[in-house]
């Protein structure tokens, strides 16, 4: 009898290799973590009542939250128009230049970033020397929350604005141009006829500098203080220094799962809009 060969979707050919890799370094490691957190040091639920009941995590669970927000803020509204300007731009020659840019910030660590900032933050700074000449007196932002949220923002504009390019590029900028021919001002047209159906891009890319944000561990050592310590940073301490494995991983699981909660609310908000 002839073999009978078995036929696969290509679709499910080209996906294996991505869901290979998401199982591995995502499905994996997620799922100990979970056990590890249920587990250590004993079967229960004592972890996450240790952490719900720590007045410490649950501060700097939020102060994680605002920092991320405000970071994310600032990627908004500085990205949003670098991203639309790059996207709509006539000079190909500037648009060549400016992808370029942000793709070589990529080649430089948070490190270097985060130690750049500490010479312009610090006491002998540049910027400490303005605000002082300026009258303010400054004599030092390192330690402070607009250390910790400008090197956020430094690291995250790249991600935020190529993101939102990939969205405002494929936009029908042509319904802008229509808007004006009809009397409209550009940014009249740009307010209603264009930011509107680019919301999704903007959404999708704050999301992304949102998520990324809740883990930063090395600009906020570097430039904020223990004011300014994000959870990223008190997990490592019980692990390091407490050989707390199983508080940790219950920390960052739940951490998980409120970043699941508010990605989820800010869509259901946006698509509720939409059916309005």
């Amino acid at each position: 009898m002839p073999a009978h060969r078995i036929k696969i979707n290509p679709i499910v050919l080209a996906a294996a290799p991505g869901i290979a890799l998401l199982v591995i370094f995502f499905a994996i490691p997620l799922a100990n973590l979970t056990v590890r957190s249920l587990t250590d040091p004993e079967f229960g639920l004592g972890n996450y009542k240790a952490v719900l009941g720590s007045q410490t995590y649950l501060r700097v669970g939020w102060r994680t939250i605002w920092i991320s927000f405000l970071a994310m803020s600032g990627c908004v509204l500085i990205g949003t128009p670098v991203a639309y300007a790059i996207a709509h731009s006539k000079r190909r020659a500037l648009v060549v230049a400016t992808l370029a840019v942000l793709g070589l910030s990529f080649l430089t660590s948070s490190l270097i970033r985060a130690f750049a900032w500490m010479i312009l933050f610090g006491a002998q700074g540049p910027i400490v020397a303005i605000l002082n000449a300026a009258g303010l007196d400054v004599h030092t932002l390192l330690a402070t929350q607009v250390a910790v949220v400008v090197g956020m923002i430094h690291f995250l504009l790249p991600i935020y604005a190529l993101t939102a390019f990939a969205g405002f590029r494929n936009m029908p900028f042509d319904l802008v141009v229509a808007a004006e021919g009809l009397g409209a001002s550009r940014w009249y047209a740009l307010r209603t006829v264009y930011f509107p159906l680019a919301l999704p891009s903007i959404i999708n890319a704050g999301s992304l500098v949102f998520v990324i944000a809740l883990g930063f561990f090395i600009t906020p050592a570097l430039l904020g203080g223990p004011s300014e310590m994000m959870l990223g940073q008190l997990i490592a301490i019980s692990i390091s220094k407490f050989g707390d494995f199983g508080f940790a991983a219950a920390a960052g699981v739940l951490l998980m799962v409120i970043t699941l909660f508010l990605l989820s609310a800010v869509q259901w908000v946006f698509r509720a809009g939409q059916r309005q």
